[in-house]
């Protein structure tokens, strides 16, 4: 007989009704072509004493499948696989599923140039490279509002439901009034559009803007997920030096004499990697440049919000006259990395291109979310929020920096970050190439990046998403291996 109470077990640990799954694991057994067409079953009283099960299981079960099209019933004969299903070639039980699939399809690039993610140990100490401590964000704030909007027959029916592609319509006129109060930036409603965070909005800028060989200037050390999406996009890219001022737009004047440059993209307020700030002068000179030679001005300004030693510097799209500039921000650095809600500043024409895009990758985003986002604007309740992070944040800098001046002040190299989430420490004497391995397999991971690493020696060390005593463990788990790879 065939092996009915193997086949069709059933899974104790889950909700999903015992006859469904008798249901699920039938269709399987047809599809994988174990059940052919035409193959009589046992009867209903039959398989309930096979399975173990009460009969009225089973009968759901049939009654689900013969609904289905899956079985049929002849009058005196008993029930039947359906001889009008197409024929399956047997397979193996072991050779079952995607696990062992032979028919790939044949994909047109294997992005080899993006590095896989690799999921971490749940024990695992990870220092990132510079993001918000998730344990700080308003958990509750935000689920009571959220709920109250669910409870809300009206506005769950709206928030809940397909709207605009441009975003929440409360939230981007909000978000207006706040960006012209907090940056200087003279934009309505028309000029924004919420996207989910703030790569999304790098990658539908640069999509509609790059052509293929088209140049993209970025620095000479810069954001990888950006370059990543300017390579996809097809482009050329043209490295600049980055110094103490931030990038050098004196080389940049030099290459626009001698190429066509489409896009040149910067991290102003805290470059990245390097953590310096862009200086006036060169604001300027960049504004300038992007006039005279009319390329795009992709000013990321990632972590704004968090500066320690004085107010913020308005962005390059705060002097935005010639419309040269798109001005990118998200708010996932200031609540929690999924809170996928940032935003893309730029002419209401821009934006008009860049919503039709959208639609075709993402039909909109979290509206539900987005307008809690609003509520959090308009009460206060960001400011408060951001208030307290900037505190605890600046503490845990100062910490992070008394750290390697006691246990690593001969290994490394850095100079206090006035603001973001992370400090630009180089090493010297100890390859990070060859730390990496080894400060891995003591539970310790870092945001070591290969190239960064063989090119600069030089690595992030994101200080907000750790506590004072999470820090101290991480760093000395980092001299342990110092020690071992000197001895």
């Amino acid at each position: 007989m065939y092996p009915w109470k193997s086949i069709l077990s059933l899974d104790t640990q889950t909700k999903r009704p015992k006859y469904l799954q008798i249901t699920d694991n039938v269709i399987k057994e047809v599809s994988a072509g174990r059940l052919q067409p035409g193959q009589k079953l046992p009867g209903t009283r039959m398989m309930a004493e096979l399975l173990e099960l009460n009969r009225k299981t089973v009968i759901l079960a049939f009654d689900e499948l013969l609904a289905q099209g899956w079985l049929e019933v002849i009058p005196s004969s008993g029930t039947f696989i359906s001889k009008h299903l197409p024929v399956t070639k047997h397979h193996k039980i072991e050779n079952n599923g995607f696990e062992k699939a032979s028919g790939v399809p044949d994909l047109q690039n294997d992005f080899g140039f993006i590095p896989s993610y690799l999921p971490k140990s749940p024990t695992a100490i990870i220092m990132d490279g510079g993001s918000p401590d998730p344990r700080l964000a308003p958990i509750d704030w935000l689920y009571k509002e959220s709920r109250s909007l669910v409870k809300s027959s009206r506005m769950a029916q709206k928030l809940l439901a397909y709207d605009g592609v441009q975003g929440d319509a409360i939230l981007t006129k909000t978000l207006a009034k706040y960006l012209s109060e907090t940056r200087g930036l003279s934009v309505s409603e028309k000029n924004i559009m919420i996207t989910n965070g703030s790569q999304m909005g790098i990658f539908l800028a640069s999509n509609s803007l790059i052509k293929t060989n088209d140049v993209v200037v970025v620095g000479s050390t810069s954001y990888d997920a950006a370059e990543w999406t300017f390579q996809y996009c097809g482009s050329k890219i043209h490295r600049i030096t980055v110094d103490e001022e931030g990038i050098n737009t004196d080389h940049l004047a030099d290459l626009c004499q001698v190429q066509k440059v489409k896009i040149v993209y910067i991290t102003p307020h805290h470059h990245f990697p390097t953590t310096v700030t862009l200086s006036n002068k060169r604001r300027m000179h960049l504004l300038q440049l992007s006039i005279k030679f009319g390329f795009t001005i992709l000013e990321d300004d990632y972590d704004f919000d968090f500066h320690y030693k004085s107010n913020s510097i308005l962005p390059l799209a705060s002097l935005n006259s010639s419309g040269q500039v798109i001005y990118i921000g998200s708010f996932s650095k200031v609540f929690a990395p999924n809170l996928r809600i940032g935003y893309l500043v730029a002419h209401e024409h821009t934006i008009e291109i860049l919503c039709r895009l959208r639609r075709i990758i993402d039909r909109q985003g979290d509206h539900l979310m987005q307008h809690v986002l609003a509520e959090a604007i308009q009460s206060g309740e960001l400011n408060r929020h951001l208030k307290k992070t900037l505190h605890i944040y600046r503490q845990r800098r100062d910490n992070l920096v008394r750290l390697l001046n006691k246990h690593l002040r001969e290994f490394v190299e850095f100079e206090i970050s006035e603001g973001g989430m992370a400090i630009w420490v180089r090493f010297k004497g100890i390859s990070l190439v060859s730390l990496k391995p080894v400060i891995n397999k003591m539970g310790l991971y870092m945001d070591i990046d290969k190239d960064l690493a063989k090119d600069h020696n030089s690595l992030r060390m994101g200080f907000a998403s750790l506590d004072e005593e999470e820090q101290e463990r991480a760093i000395l788990i980092l001299v342990k291996a110092i020690g071992q790879l000197s001895s």
